[in-house]
This record gives structure tokens, sequence and C-alpha cells, in this order.
């Protein structure tokens, strides 16, 4: 996990240095509160995009299953194509299989990145709150969820205390229990791959 780690960072870094020369711009960039950078490079490394009109929709809310394939993307360097994984990994939860993030969720579930509202529901269409995402970056980053104490009944204040040593929440504006905003869950991403530079 450490060698997935620096190996993202040191792409991070390279994307970082690409996108000082051209940087994405979007017909909402005045909406956009954090830094450019930030967006700019998770948009080189195909982690997040635009729509096709243009907008970036910074402060619409991410979806469960938007995270899990942003996550996705991180730890696969890039590939988008979880076909694979829909078809021959299975879990428990009813409302995954005919989803169009299906691959990407029972990726990040066989690794323990991502968990379910109940045993068998996960919710993929439901907002991703920002300590949800902070949780999934953080097993993510190599944590033990049940060691690290991201389990349990205080799973939430153990993610926060993580989240905050490991400099996840720098420059994010959003309530921990609230829908997170794109322009935040980019911030997020982005600070943890820095974190590890």
């Amino acid at each position: 996990m450490k060698k997935l780690k620096r190996i993202a960072a040191l792409t991070l870094a390279a994307a970082c240095a690409a996108t000082v020369c051209a940087g994405a711009t979007f017909t909402d960039q005045s909406d956009i509160k954090v830094d450019s950078r930030v967006i700019d490079t998770l948009v080189e490394k195909n982690v997040i995009k635009g729509y096709e009109n243009g907008s970036f929709k910074p402060n619409e809310t991410v979806s469960r299953a938007e995270m899990a394939k942003m996550i996705y993307v991180l730890r696969t360097n890039g590939g988008t194509d979880a076909a694979t994984y829909a078809e021959k990994m299975s879990t428990n939860f009813n409302d995954v299989n005919n989803h169009w993030a299906s691959g990407y969720i029972k990726y990040c579930y066989a690794y323990g990145i991502v968990a379910g509202e109940s045993s068998t529901v996960f919710a993929p269409n439901a907002p991703v709150t920002t300590v949800e995402a902070a949780k999934m970056l953080l097993v993510y980053s190599g944590v033990d969820a049940a060691q690290g104490g991201l389990t349990g009944a205080q799973w939430k204040a153990n993610t926060m205390k993580l989240a905050d040593q490991d400099g996840l929440l720098k420059g994010v504006e959003a309530d921990i229990d609230a829908p997170l905003p794109r322009q935040y869950a980019a911030q997020m991403i982005y600070n943890e791959l820095a974190y590890s530079l």
C-alpha cells in the first residue's frame, strides 16, 4: 500500500508540473473556491471531470457511487473500466448489481474502502458525507479500518481525528455530516495525495 501511495504521490507531482501551464477552465470557474491546482490536477489524472456544457458544478454533491469511482481511478492510476469487477466480484448489496458504478463499488468493497448502509444496502445514489469520504480515503491510504477505530460506535470521531492528522480536511468547508460538494471532494483527494509527497 505504501508503494501505491508513493506512486500516486509521484504521479501527482508530475501532474502538478504539467498543469502549471495548462489548467482546466470551466464556465462556472468563479464559483470554485478551492485552489485551481486542485481541480486541474485531478482533471489531468482523470479522477474528476467537468460536464458536457463546460461547467464544473463545484457545489453539486458527490454520491457514494461517484466517490467509489474516484477512489478506483486513484488506485488503478487513471483506469476507468471496472467492467471486470462488476462481473466477477460479488457483494450482498441488493442495489449495486445493475448500477452504473457496480464495478467501482465492488472493487472498493473488496478492499474495505467502502461499506454499506446495512448488510444489504449500499445506497449508491445517496450523497457521500464528508466523514464518509474521509473514512474511504483513510482506508485507501492504508489505514486498517478495524485497527484505526474506523468501525463501531466511535468511527466518526476516530475518522475525523485521523483525517485531521493526515491533513485531509485542509481547505474543506463542509460539515462532517453534510453531503460533500464536488470541489471539496476534490480538495480531500488532493490533500490525501499531497500528504504523501
